[in-house]
């Protein structure tokens, strides 16, 4: 999915069922917000400064032990 734009990964997360792990706050802030006014949902956006893997998957299971799905959907997190 590296290749696609940030509308087909959103795109895809949201067919799938998954949050999407991204650096680029702008977009997909503006994804979310389009999202909603459209009265639809997603599964999550976990905004990120672009760290090393080590540092990023601590972030992420920090995160997801202290948070359920239901939490995340439908909003972005950062």
């Amino acid at each position: 999915m590296l290749s696609r734009d940030d509308e087909e990964q959103f795109a895809w997360a949201v067919s799938n069922q998954r949050a999407i792990v991204t650096f680029n706050f702008n977009d997909f802030v503006a994804l979310h917000e389009k999202c909603v006014s459209d009265g639809q949902e997603h599964f999550g956006i976990i905004l990120s400064t672009a760290e090393t893997v080590a540092v990023l998957l601590h972030r992420l299971f920090r995160l997801l032990n202290s948070t359920s799905a239901d939490e995340l959907k439908t909003r972005y997190v950062g």
